[in-house]
């Protein structure tokens, strides 16, 4: 009873705090066959009780991610006020994504939400709190031009950023009309591509492929120019280059995006939505590139993201980041609170 009234309130806020649903709204909670179907029940009464009109659409859950979903269910996200959605296969680089980003709808993006996360990542968390930290992230994040990360296992990657170029944090929620946003804890940027060097030691996951998730090695992978050149490590890495191959497309081995991670109650699970937000953990996105971030990658044929655990992260020389905490003297108290 306790975890139903958990998830309830969870739910509630999601709808209520993050989404920030009207009276009124055409609510779309959308999902494929791997969601919980009970949690969606939940999201669609908790949007009830604020009187708005949800629906609850759900698909089969497809082989690989970024696939169109079916015809009605993208006629039904047009015609929506506010999406959340929850397809683990997400759609985010679709067509049907971006018209009803184009039609005005709000989106909510919580990529293979279950239950579980749902209550620590929302119900549990000082939102609110979180939500500074990461606005003093993304200060801190667009006035540094050069970046070093390094990590024990090998990780030393360098590269400038561009400072016409925005730091979006991710705080989900959703103020005004033809946005996504995913759940908070998360800023991303694109740093300026040709100047990526060095090697990144991925040892938290990698997903898709969905072979893959959570990673029992390491695997290396050395970047030229922003490029993946070389993929070393063992039966993971042969698996991750092979499904890279087999998309066809030279710009899957292009960093898209990097990313902090600063969630104080995720846990490396298996799932990217949470698992990218491993607080002071860094992922980078490789292949397809949102238009919002003004890099020079755009749209590809599928993207996929890669996380480091625990790095050393230097702005300017100056250390940001080490160990899972946030360090240096503009983040040092409100990491001192979130992580007590």
């Amino acid at each position: 009873m306790s975890m139903f009234m958990e998830l309830y309130n969870s739910a509630l806020k999601t709808v209520r705090d993050l989404a920030l649903t009207n009276s009124g709204e055409k609510i779309l909670i959308l999902a494929d066959t791997a969601i919980d179907l009970e949690m969606l029940k939940m999201l669609a009464s908790a949007a009830y009780s604020l009187n708005a009109e949800p629906s609850i659409m759900i698909y089969e859950t497809r082989e690989e991610v970024n696939m169109e979903p079916p015809k009605h269910v993208a006629e039904a996200m047009i015609s929506s006020d506010v999406i959340i959605s929850l397809p683990l296969m997400y759609i985010l680089h679709t067509n049907a994504y971006n018209e009803a980003l184009k039609a005005g709808a709000r989106i909510l993006e919580l990529t293979g939400m279950n239950p579980d996360m749902m209550i620590r990542l929302i119900g549990r968390v000082d939102y609110l709190k979180m939500c500074e930290l990461g606005d003093q992230l993304v200060k801190i994040t667009k006035d540094a031009r050069e970046v070093h990360i390094k990590s024990n296992n090998g990780t030393d990657l360098r590269f400038e950023n561009d400072p016409a170029r925005p730091v979006y944090h991710n705080d989900g929620i959703l103020k005004e009309k033809g946005i996504y946003k995913p759940l908070g804890g998360q800023i991303s940027w694109a740093p300026i591509e040709e100047s990526i060097e060095g090697t990144i030691v991925v040892d938290t996951f990698i997903w898709p492929p969905t072979e893959l998730g959570i990673l029992k090695k390491p695997v290396k992978l050395y970047i030229r120019e922003g490029k993946i050149v070389e993929i070393e490590g063992g039966v993971e890495a042969k698996i991750f280059g092979n499904w890279l191959r087999s998309i066809e497309d030279e710009k899957m081995y292009y960093i898209a995006h990097a990313s902090w991670g600063f969630h104080p109650k995720a846990r490396l699970t298996g799932i990217p939505l949470e698992d990218e937000r491993l607080y002071a953990g860094i992922e980078f996105g490789f292949g397809s590139q949102s238009l919002k971030f003004k890099g020079r990658i755009g749209k590809a044929k599928s993207h996929t993201d890669v996380g480091l655990y625990n790095p050393d992260v230097y702005f300017d020389g100056v250390l940001i980041a080490s160990n899972g905490r946030f360090v240096c003297e503009d983040l040092r108290e409100i990491d001192k609170v979130l992580k007590k």
